[in-house]
């Protein structure tokens, strides 16, 4: 490692009143003048910024880190500092002083975060379960560091004596190259929307060992470069010796009280006020104590990051409270801190390239060294690239390292420059390669065998999976069980998902209710939010031993990617039907609206899901007659036009007509033409039809009824006629005649496009009906071609959009 360098900056005196605000431009005072004036036109500037780089570097796969360093050396000295004009009023010298206070308290509050998002436990599960995690990690660290390292020691004895600052500082340009972040390929994936895929968990977990490693080697350095600061030959063993402290103090002090806060919440409530500001006063105590023993401002912030207890109500809080304001004012002030040190006058064209070549090797080298045992463990060769791509991208704490390395001098400004533009390539080429290359959907969109009911076994056990988001659903999702009617001849095996929006956290959780450990104190928690739920499904089995198999499951992920969660369970569970609740509810005359992106979960799921689909809307009392109450008969009627959804619809139904405690009634609608067409004819719709007739009409409680329909206005006065006679209605999302007369005009009036025609007729803001909705769409083969036109935004989801999504 190079000789400890102090870093020597411009010293630049100022009249005091300058730092104080201006009176305005009507008091004839110059707001440019003034640097709080001034920070705050950088903050905003420069945010703005980055939001168009994003805006228009997105779509092609590149992720937030790109954009925001750019925007930092955009705005700094070399490009528009570098104009007379903006720098003389934009970039003033003095506003720096102000402005690198404030990005690095950013920063600090950033590593922080960094730290309440890492859950330990995944950690250490990680470093102990996993040897393909192992593998990949240690390969994709060590591989880089050794040939980076070699490249570099090589280059340094072909440097002229002359080249003196490169000369000290390669071998640790190399090494900084050479390291990994878990946080950083995290951000990678949710930028890219792959947390939930396979790629994601094992980029994730790989990067864990490398990120351990990266760490422990560079703390070991930057504390071996504050030694050799060290006025006395015993400061380096009392700063260690105090951090060692410091961190006792944290774990074994400051987290019971954290934990103790946690204890004195009541369940579902939110985290008081007070508790949160005793939180922000630990974390500046210890920022100011790590200060104090000598080691680097980010040791405090991301140790008692970790110390901070996982998931809700605490650590969730804190993300709530500060993750925008950090996102939004903080980073692009760092940003534009990190560009303020990017001098292109200081670089020298060859140092330039031979920084750029050890970048490259290391770069390549991590490339190797992730695929090489990713091939070991059978990866597709594919996928293995993407990975070994994905833990090349740089991001946030290389950055740091960097800027920890230019403050100790271990690196010169020079360097410093080269360096950062070699973490913006590798940030910027590798994330466009994975979202071209990688296709999370591949693994169930390629499914080419039926899952549907219509083309189950009879008698067989039948395959259901469930989602939901909240108690509410649970005892819909029993009374729809309890109408499926399972029986020993044909049991039903239900999934349910317990579906949880990814906070407080980094990395998406899957808990399998089965197999939670009580010493796991991550999962247990979240098993505790789904207690209700699970009693309550594993109450039911019991009831029906034998006839019923109950599976419990919760997601913790984002809503982005949640679907890949769900589609690749489909696919491993063999699933028939997918049953999800709509994004709205209507509650004793309430109507209670949930977030935007339940409603785009269920359009990825209609639109890709490798099964079929069923999508329930509760207009009213289902629960009324539910397995508790024992009433009589749940009253379900079918709308039947035509086409493979309205088959799924009645195929469905016929199973709960085989239930004692279910009444059928099909509403057929026919057009004119088509009354006398023989039903026993080659169509599959008629051949079902003829079969319900035939196996269940003649038990009296079911019926079958036939509705002529010319056009669309007598389509609604069917529809509007069912209002007051189902407990549940079950419809087809879509029909083999929409392009007919029959449905013209319907569509400017779709408030809903993803419940089709029927349904939404049945559940708009418009309709007075009462009752629960089942709406059915058959498993669409070859998803990933199929381009479906009424779940795109239109004129129509519009409205919805207005009328309370």
């Amino acid at each position: 490692m190079a000789e400890y360098r102090p870093h020597v900056g411009k010293v630049v005196c100022e009249i005091s009143p300058k730092f104080q605000r201006s009176n305005g431009i009507f008091f004839g005072s110059n707001p440019l003048k003034h640097t709080i004036s001034v920070v705050f036109l950088q903050t905003s500037t420069t945010g703005l910024l980055i939001a168009f780089l994003h805006a228009i570097l997105a779509p092609l796969g590149v992720t937030t880190i790109f954009s925001q360093l750019l925007a930092g050396l955009i705005m700094g000295p070399a490009i528009l500092g570098d104009i007379e004009v903006v720098g003389k009023y934009l970039f003033p010298p003095k506003t720096f002083y102000v402005n690198d206070t404030i990005a690095l308290f950013g920063c600090t509050m950033y590593l922080f975060l960094i730290g309440i998002k890492i859950d330990l436990s995944n950690v250490v599960k990680a470093l102990k379960e996993s040897k393909r995690s192992w593998a990949i990690g240690a390969c994709s660290f060590m591989l880089p560091l050794m040939l980076s390292i070699s490249a570099a020691l090589f280059l340094r004895s072909m440097m002229s004596s002359s080249n003196q600052k490169l000369h000290s500082s390669i071998v640790s340009i190399a090494f900084i190259f050479s390291t990994s972040s878990f946080h950083v390929t995290a951000n990678h994936l949710a930028d890219l929307k792959l947390l939930n895929s396979e790629l994601g968990r094992i980029g994730v977990s790989s990067t864990i060992v490398s990120g351990v490693l990266s760490t422990t080697l560079i703390t070991g350095v930057l504390s071996s470069s504050e030694k050799k600061h060290g006025d006395h030959n015993n400061s380096y063993n009392m700063m260690m010796i105090s951090a060692i402290a410091l961190v006792i103090f944290i774990v074994y002090v400051l987290r019971p009280i954290m934990f103790w806060m946690i204890r004195q919440t009541p369940k579902g409530k939110p985290m008081k006020e007070s508790y949160i500001l005793y939180v922000f006063l630990m974390l500046f105590g210890n920022t100011l104590m790590g200060e104090v023993i000598g080691e680097h401002f980010v040791f405090g912030p991301i140790v008692m990051g970790l110390a901070v207890p996982d998931g809700p109500p605490l650590a969730t809080a804190l993300v709530e409270k500060i993750d925008a304001i950090i996102s939004s004012m903080f980073l692009p002030l760092y940003f534009l801190f990190c560009g303020s040190k990017f001098k292109i006058s200081l670089m020298d064209t060859q140092n330039f390239a031979l920084v750029q070549l050890v970048a490259l090797i290391c770069f390549l080298a991590k490339i190797v060294g992730a695929m090489l045992p990713s091939l070991f463990y059978k990866i597709p060769l594919v996928d293995a690239l993407c990975l070994g791509f994905l833990v090349s991208a740089h991001g946030i704490t290389e950055l740091i390292y960097l800027q920890t390395s230019l403050h100790l001098g271990i690196i010169d400004e020079e360097s410093y420059g080269s360096v950062v533009i070699g973490l913006l390539w590798s940030a910027g080429v590798s994330t466009p390669v994975v979202k071209f290359l990688y296709d999370p959907s591949k693994r169930y969109l390629a499914v080419s065998r039926r899952r549907n009911i219509e083309h189950a076994f009879p008698n067989t056990e039948l395959q259901l999976m469930a989602c939901i988001h909240c108690e509410e659903n649970s005892l819909s999702i029993i009374n729809i069980l309890e109408m499926s009617n399972p029986t020993q001849e044909s049991p039903i095996c239900l999934y349910v998902m317990h579906l949880v929006q990814l906070k407080g956290r980094t990395t998406p959780v899957f808990i399998d209710h089965q197999q939670v450990k009580k010493n796991n104190n991550s999962e247990t928690s979240y098993s505790s939010k789904s207690e209700c739920m699970i009693n309550a499904f594993r109450s039911y089995e019991k009831q029906n031993s034998g006839k019923l198999v109950t599976k419990l499951f919760t997601s913790i992920s984002p809503y982005e990617t949640m679907h890949d969660e769900i589609c690749l369970e489909i696919v491993e569970k063999r699933v028939s039907m997918l049953i999800v609740p709509f994004h709205r509810q209507w509650i004793s005359t309430e109507i209670t609206e949930s977030t935007q992106p339940i409603r785009a979960l269920n359009r990825h799921l209609l639109r890709i899901a490798p099964c079929s689909v069923g999508v329930l809307i509760e207009r009213g009392p289902l629960n009324r007659n539910s397995a508790i109450t024992c009433l009589s008969y749940y009253s379900v009627g079918v709308v039947f036009i035509e086409g493979p959804d309205d088959r799924e619809a009645l195929v469905y139904a016929m199973r709960m007509a085989n239930g004692p405690n279910v009444r059928v009634t099909v509403v057929r609608l026919v057009e004119p033409h088509k009354k006398n067409r023989t039903l026993i004819s080659r169509d599959y719709d008629g051949k079902l039809i003829h079969q319900f007739k035939f196996e269940y009409v003649h038990i009296k409680r079911h019926e079958y009824r036939e509705e002529i329909v010319r056009d669309g206005v007598d389509v609604i006065n069917v529809v509007k006629s069912l209002d007051g006679c189902f407990d549940l209605v079950l419809v087809g999302r879509s029909h083999a005649n929409e392009s007919t007369s029959l449905f013209s005009g319907l569509a400017e009036w779709n408030e809903y496009p993803e419940l089709g025609y029927v349904g939404d007729m049945l559940v708009s803001s418009h309709s007075s009906f009462v009752g629960s909705v089942l709406v059915v769409q058959q498993q669409r083969l070859g998803a990933a071609n199929n381009h479906d036109e009424h779940l795109d935004t239109s004129s129509h989801s519009m409205k919805s959009g207005q009328s309370g999504v």
